[in-house]
C-alpha cells in the first residue's frame, strides 16, 4: 500500500499578498474582542446582562488596533467567519457587535476560499512536475469582498446600456458607489435581522444549505471513526496514510479531474500521474496537508466526539495556518497544529494564549511598503 509522503518542499498557490503579517483570529476571539470593545466604549451591560470581558482581551484589542493603524499587521476574515457569524451567533444585536470589530480590524478583507486555493495548488504542483509554463494566472490572496471567499468579486458598479463598465466620473457618484458597496459588505457580514428573514426566504434565502453541507462532511468523518473503531490497528499504525487517501479521494479528486480537463483544453500537459507521483503532488499542497494532519490528530483519539464545529475549524485553519503568519485558535485546534510534526516547517506563529498574541503583535516591526503586493510565501515574522 502506498504511503503518504511528507514533502521536502511545499508548492504554493500562485497568489499575491501584502508584505504585512496576516493574523487570523477564530470567531470565539472576535466575540470576546467585541465584548472588550463595548466595555471600553463605556457599556456596562448588554441585553440586561453585565458585559463579562475575559482576561487579556482588552490588551489584545489595544494591540490589534495599534498594529492595524500602524500598518504592522492585517486581520483577514474567511468564508468560515462569514458563515459562522450567521449560524453561531444567534442574537442579531450580538451579530452586529461582532461585525463591528470584524469590520474595524479587517476592512472587509477576506482570504481566498479553500476550494479555489486548492485548484491553484493543483495547477502549481502539476506545472512543477511537468516543468511547464504557469497554467494559472496569479490571484490576490485577499480581496475586500465576502464573496472572495467563494472565488467571486462582489460590489456595485455603473454600466452603460450595453452592460459595459463605466467610471462614475464625479465625486457624488464615487461617494454613492462607495456607500452602496459598504452597505452590501456590512449586510453580508452581519447577516439579516430576524424580521427580514421571511421576506428573504421568499427570494431564495436558504441558510440550511450550509448546515446540510457541513453535516454531510461530518457524517464522512463519523464514518472514518466507525472504521477506525472496528479496525484499531490503523490508529496505532498508518493512520495518516488512511486519512490522506480518504481526504484526497473524497474532497479533491473532482477538482483534480476538472483541472486536468482544463489543462487539456488550454494546451498544457495533462498526463495522469503514477501513484507515487500523485501522492507526492498532494503531499506538497500546503493547505491540503494542514487539513489531513488536523484530521489525523483528531482521529487518533478513539473517544473524540466529532462536531460540525470541527469541520468548520479545519476548513478555516487549513487556509489560515498555511497562508497567514499567525493564528489564534482554540486549544484543541492549536494542539492539532502544533502537535503535527510534518507541519512544523510551515512556520505560522501559534500563540498559546491571548496575552502571547498581544505581545507578538506589539513586537511586530513597521513594514516599509505595506500596500505593496508580493508573491506568497514570505519569510515569517516574529
Amino acid at each position: 500500500m502506498l504511503k503518504a509522503p511528507v514533502a521536502e518542499e511545499l508548492v504554493w498557490a500562485g497568489v499575491t499578498r501584502p508584505p504585512v503579517p496576516l493574523v487570523y483570529l477564530d470567531l470565539n476571539h472576535y466575540i470576546q474582542l467585541a465584548k472588550a470593545s463595548r466595555s471600553a466604549a463605556g457599556h456596562a451591560s448588554e441585553g440586561g446582562r453585565p458585559i463579562d470581558v475575559l482576561p487579556g482581551y482588552a490588551d489584545l484589542l489595544d494591540a490589534a488596533r495599534r498594529a492595524k493603524a500602524e500598518g504592522r499587521a492585517r486581520f483577514p476574515l474567511s468564508g468560515v467567519h462569514f458563515m459562522e457569524v450567521a449560524h453561531a451567533v444567534p442574537s442579531p444585536r450580538q451579530r452586529s457587535h461582532v461585525a463591528d470589530i470584524m469590520e474595524e480590524l479587517s476592512d472587509f478583507a477576506y482570504l481566498l476560499g479553500r476550494p479555489f486555493l486548492v485548484r491553484m495548488e493543483i495547477a502549481a504542483g502539476l506545472d512543477k512536475i511537468h516543468n511547464s509554463p504557469t497554467s494559472y494566472a496569479s490571484m490576490p490572496l485577499l480581496h475586500s469582498s465576502a464573496l472572495w471567499a467563494f472565488g467571486q468579486r462582489s460590489g456595485f458598479k455603473f454600466v452603460d446600456d450595453a452592460g459595459n463598465d463605466i467610471e462614475p466620473g464625479d465625486e457624488a457618484s464615487d461617494k454613492l458607489l462607495a456607500e452602496m458597496n459598504y452597505f452590501l459588505e456590512r449586510k453580508l457580514l452581519e447577516g439579516p435581522q430576524d424580521h427580514e428573514i421571511p421576506e428573504l426566504r421568499k427570494r431564495g434565502y436558504d441558510p440550511e444549505i450550509y448546515a446540510a453541507g457541513i453535516q454531510s462532511r461530518l457524517d464522512f468523518e463519523l464514518g472514518t471513526s466507525a472504521f477506525l473503531n472496528n479496525n484499531p490497528a490503523w490508529r496505532r499504525g498508518r493512520l495518516r496514510d488512511y486519512i490522506f487517501g480518504r481526504e484526497v479521494g473524497h474532497e479533491w479528486m473532482i477538482p483534480f479531474v476538472l483541472h486536468l480537463r482544463q489543462r487539456e483544453d488550454e494546451g498544457f500537459r495533462h498526463d495522469l500521474l503514477e501513484p507515487a507521483a500523485m501522492a507526492a503532488l498532494w503531499a506538497a499542497m500546503p493547505q491540503v496537508q494542514v487539513g489531513i494532519s488536523m484530521k489525523a490528530h483528531y482521529h487518533r483519539d478513539p473517544l473524540r466526539v466529532w462536531r460540525t464545529n470541527d469541520i468548520a475549524d479545519i476548513d478555516a485553519l487549513a487556509v489560515a495556518y498555511a497562508y497567514c503568519d499567525a493564528v489564534l485558535t482554540d486549544k484543541q485546534a492549536r494542539a492539532a497544529l502544533a502537535g503535527s510534526r510534518e507541519l512544523r516547517t510551515f512556520g505560522a506563529h501559534l500563540p498559546a494564549n491571548v496575552p502571547e498574541m498581544a505581545q507578538w503583535l506589539d513586537d511586530l516591526p513597521i513594514v516599509p511598503s505595506p500596500d505593496d503586493q508580493v508573491l506568497h510565501p514570505l519569510p515569517r515574522s516574529g
